[in-house]
């Protein structure tokens, strides 16, 4: 029987995706922070349930081969990073066996088939310094001073983070402005229901270098004309919020629109006591509403709210993992559910007939459309709504259907789309809801590509997918995230007339 500030040595064998070691002790299963896979430790015990126990590490007794120094000195506390303490090369091999270990434990496919399908993992040369966005929340400590960084892990307390090693150096040094003029100015620190500033977001341009600063904070915004978003006004354009907080971010507008790249200064409000990063409105502060950057020659307008990889080096990798297993030769017709603003029907647009879009987010669709006009893309349409619901509500004459609902190009005429060769679809973490599976075979296209950022939904797709009208023929992994549990996986499926066995 295991109970709390218990000692026990464990070799721990593997690790979870939220970066714990997992060991055995007695029968019992451990989940132990700190530590990495071939590590022998003595754990002391944090928490028992019933079927396992978390425990952290009071010493390590031989240090694992895959053990390395963290470069960062947060990365214990930080709830961003995972697995700075792994060898790179072997969180590449836990990311791959972590997918693996799904599809079989969870997807019904057998090991070997699996080990046939299977790809490398996609890694990277240098897996620090890209993410190309940077959320901070901002806080008080307990003696009231101001504090910037990212949440302790399962936490809301913040750990003060001066320097990020995955953000590109260049958000780093934005943020320390935006730090200084937080204390210098006596900025007004949202807690509890009271106060303005919540959170600090950056984005930046990996191939532009087009910067943008977005303050997310409790104040409720007024009619903003962005035509005239040059416009320091900055007072004139809100309404009921506090008015010290406005001047003061004039001054912030000053220190921050001299910065090279320097694009974007928008304000968003978020009045709602939840832990919900991102309100509704945004107004633009100064400059443009927008920053571009670039996916291969393809360019991208992204605003403060837009869905866009973090990763620019790994996700032109992945969307070129996209195309090879979509093998477009012109001819066909591609649909990209849950497209977001566009990025991956844009990206095969020149290598198809046509494409067709959908996304439940009315905004991601109107950014889809207006990328896709910045790209000079005329054979691809866009459409808010429901997978399953846009695909019910086509009526489908011999090969053509007209499109009865949603969002158009112009709002108003109906889009006549075509029964797609090739389905993309890249779900959130949750996977596709059973109905947005069962209008994917109703569609019944040849092929399949499935781009998921989560390995157990994946898993129970594929199951279901491959027990109806396809089969899994290829599988890789792409490391967008490198430091962390996370990883990207794209998965090729072939419709067979026949149920594969498996």
């Amino acid at each position: 029987m295991f109970y709390k500030n218990q000692e026990v040595e464990v070799t721990i064998e593997d690790m979870s995706v939220d970066g714990e070691g997992i060991g055995h002790a007695y029968g019992m299963t451990l989940f132990v922070k700190g530590a990495v896979v071939g590590d022998e430790i003595i754990a002391g015990i944090t928490k028992v349930k019933k079927n396992l126990c978390y425990a952290r590490v009071v010493k390590i007794v031989t240090p694992s081969a895959h053990r390395c120094n963290e470069v960062c000195s947060k990365a214990k506390p930080c709830g961003g990073c995972q697995l700075q303490a792994l060898s790179y090369d072997k969180q590449l091999e836990l990311k791959s066996n972590h997918v693996r270990s799904n599809l079989i434990r969870i997807g019904g496919f057998e090991e070997a088939y699996v080990d046939g399908v299977m790809e490398s993992i996609i890694g990277m040369d240098e897996p620090y310094y890209y993410r190309n966005k940077l959320q901070m929340p901002v806080g008080l400590d307990k003696n009231g001073h101001v504090v910037m960084g990212f949440y302790l892990s399962h936490s809301h307390d913040i750990v003060p983070i001066d320097k990020c090693y995955l953000s590109h150096p260049v958000i780093d040094n934005v943020i320390s402005i935006v730090r200084e003029w937080i204390v210098s100015e006596n900025v007004s620190i949202y807690q509890d229901g009271q106060g303005v500033l919540r959170h600090i977001l950056i984005r930046y341009g990996f191939h532009t270098k087009e910067i943008m600063v977005c303050l997310i904070g409790n104040v409720k915004l007024g009619k903003v004309n962005l035509d005239k978003a040059e416009s320091q006004d900055v007072n004139k354009k809100v309404k009921n919020g506090d008015q010290a907080f406005f001047s003061k971010l004039n001054i912030l507008v000053d220190k921050l629109r001299v910065v090279e790249g320097m694009t974007s200064i928008v304000l968003n409000s978020n009045c709602k006591n939840t832990n919900v990063i991102l309100g509704g409105e945004t107004a633009v502060v100064w400059g443009s509403e927008t920053i571009t950057d670039y996916i291969g020659d393809k360019a991208f307008n992204i605003s403060a709210k837009s869905f866009y990889q973090v990763n620019p080096i790994q996700t032109k990798k992945l969307y070129d993992k996209v195309a090879e297993y979509a093998n477009l030769t012109g001819s066909e017709n591609v649909w990209d559910l849950y497209c977001g603003i566009g990025t991956i029907g844009i990206y095969l647009s020149d290598k198809s007939k046509s494409v067709f879009g959908v996304e439940v987010v009315p905004q991601a669709i109107e950014d889809a459309i207006d990328n896709a006009k910045l790209n000079d893309i005329d054979n691809a349409d866009f459409v808010v709504g429901k997978v399953e619901d846009i695909i019910n509500d086509i009526i489908w004459g011999d090969s053509v259907g007209v499109y009865k609902c949603g969002t158009s190009p112009s709002k108003s005429e109906e889009i006549t789309v075509t029964k797609p060769d090739v389905v993309v679809v890249d779900p959130p973490r949750k996977g596709c809801d059973v109905n947005c599976i069962n209008a994917i075979l109703k569609l019944k296209s040849e092929r399949v590509v499935y781009v998921s950022c989560n390995p157990s939904t994946l898993a129970r797709d594929l199951k279901i997918l491959c027990e109806s009208e396809y089969k899994l023929s290829a599988l890789t992994p792409v490391d967008m995230f490198p430091q962390t549990g996370h990883v990207e996986t794209v998965a090729f499926l072939e419709r067979v007339s026949s149920i594969a066995v498996r």
